[in-house]
């Protein structure tokens, strides 16, 4: 590294702390407080990513301000989030509008305009509405709080094992055309890192689970992981971006926090209802 290039960095790596040391604390007071109050910032949240979201795939040449003005497009994500703690059937009325609005992005009819809108808004309501929905729904099962940690702190392991272990012995890249950064050798090392936290969590906050459904939690935990990584990678090459916003600052946008998460926190949640509850 030259003499020159530490101050370009250290701006940004202090962008990156501050925006932790402000996110963090909310991030760890709503999980406590859970109810609405999670509720409604996963719901803002959501909203957020889905300007990110059409923005990157209908505007990528203008700026974000743009995307709110396609509010309605992208707010029927945020409703799903924030109402699945009201009824789960949010979610699958959520889940038919996607479903509808893709069906017509994939007509041939041009009666209802530009059909390819409709296919990002569908896609919209099931990366973002349905993945997230999952959150708020895990937050509401009985220990609920413990599960929502248990996904968060695995996936953070998963990322930074990855990101520790390829930056210190990554050789062989993974996905060359997709993110030429990721290695074979850091996605084994985010793997490990993701199986430990899982079983060491679990173990903190709910030692009557039985090992053997825990370890098949551990063991698929960090693949959905690796994969939302890399999807969302995939994603932003498409749109030909480095970062899916700066709302974020030293981060980038939401949907480059939320890529393993919006793959992890289903799982989970489909774990406990069908090994657990």
């Amino acid at each position: 590294m030259s003499a020159g290039a530490v101050p370009r960095e250290r701006p940004e790596l202090h962008y990156r702390l501050l925006t932790a040391a402000i996110g963090l604390p909310v991030l760890a007071v709503v999980v406590q407080i859970g109810g609405w109050s999670f509720a409604i910032v996963a719901g803002i949240i959501a909203l957020l990513a889905g300007a990110e979201f059409v923005h990157g795939w209908l505007i990528p040449k203008l700026p974000l301000s743009a995307a709110w003005a396609m509010a309605p497009m992208f707010g029927a994500a945020s409703i799903m989030v924030m109402g699945a703690h009201a009824a789960w059937q949010f979610v699958a009325v959520g889940a038919a509008f996607a479903l509808a609005t893709f069906l017509i992005g994939l007509s041939r009819s041009d009666v209802f305009g530009p059909r390819r809108p409709y296919r990002v808004v569908a896609a919209c309501l099931v990366y973002i509405g349905i993945l997230l929905s999952t959150m708020v729904l895990l937050r509401d099962v009985e220990h609920g709080r413990n599960w929502v940690v248990l996904a968060l702190l695995a996936t953070f392991a998963v990322d930074t094992g990855a990101y520790t272990v390829g930056k210190l012995v990554g050789r062989h890249k993974m996905a060359p055309r997709i993110s030429p950064g990721k290695t074979w050798e850091g996605a084994a090392g985010g793997y490990l890192a993701g199986f430990g936290a899982v079983i060491g969590l679990d173990a903190l906050f709910d030692p009557e689970v039985a090992f053997a459904k825990i370890a098949v939690l551990a063991a698929l935990l960090p693949v959905a992981a690796i994969c939302g990584d890399l999807l969302e990678s995939w994603m932003k090459r498409r749109m030909g971006v480095k970062d899916a916003s700066g709302l974020l600052p030293g981060h980038g946008g939401f949907l480059d926090r939320l890529d393993s998460i919006l793959f992890t926190t289903p799982l989970v949640y489909v774990f406990v209802r069908l090994a657990v509850e």
